[in-house]
């Protein structure tokens, strides 16, 4: 009886290796490279009302970052705040003016520009704008989950 478990096992075995996919029948994602962003907040004054958000890179992306890499606030990809690196407690944070109409909304998105590997990372929406409001603090920036923008 043991012998036939044994059998159907490594039958079972076999039969699910054959039906896995082989790595030249998956898609490949190719990696892309960016040039350095050019992104600018509006400076005309049309978004009277402004948010604070403190930001911190998650580890994996911290571990590699430069005091040039970029980070940016966007609302409908419109660019509502750059951010500017201050080293706090031997971590760089990023602390973003975020512009809005007072009574906006909208959600936030995070773009975050690596200078090292020259990728560029987005998040979802994860900050809904409100005037006047703070998100992350210098104590307790907000780390925000990114992922590489890919072709």
């Amino acid at each position: 009886m043991k012998r036939i478990s044994v059998v159907l096992l490594i039958s079972l075995v076999l039969a699910n290796f054959g039906c896995s996919k082989k790595s030249a029948d998956m898609p490949v994602q190719e990696v892309v490279t960016f040039p350095m962003p050019d992104w600018k907040a509006d400076d005309t004054g049309k978004y009277p009302a402004t948010m604070t958000a403190v930001i911190a890179l998650p580890s994996a992306l911290a571990a590699n970052a430069m005091e040039n890499d970029q980070l940016a606030a966007f609302i409908n990809d419109e660019c509502r705040g750059v951010g500017v690196v201050v080293k706090v407690d031997k971590q760089n944070l990023f602390f973003v003016l975020v512009q809005g109409l007072t009574d906006e909304t909208n959600k936030i998105t995070i773009r975050y520009y690596s200078n090292k590997t020259a990728y560029m990372y987005k998040s979802e929406p994860v900050i809904t704008f409100s005037a006047d409001a703070t998100y992350g603090t210098a104590e307790d920036p907000q780390i925000v989950a990114l992922t590489q923008v890919k072709k």
